[in-house]
């Protein structure tokens, strides 16, 4: 992303929650973005998905 090679960001989120696993944060050590919302759906009346488009936070 910080390249700028990045276009669109898929968040899908699933409803569960794990308290025992999942310790490393996914963008540790990465630039500041802000996230435009540019589509969502849900997909099976649970999961949604996200996706964004980034911009550079300044």
């Amino acid at each position: 992303m910080a390249a700028g090679l990045v276009d669109r960001l898929q968040v899908t989120i699933f409803p569960v929650i794990s308290g025992q696993t999942g310790d490393a944060p996914i963008f540790a050590g990465a630039a500041d973005f802000d996230l435009e919302l540019i589509e969502s759906r849900t997909l099976d009346g649970r999961t949604q998905e996200l996706l964004y488009l980034p911009t550079r936070h300044h």
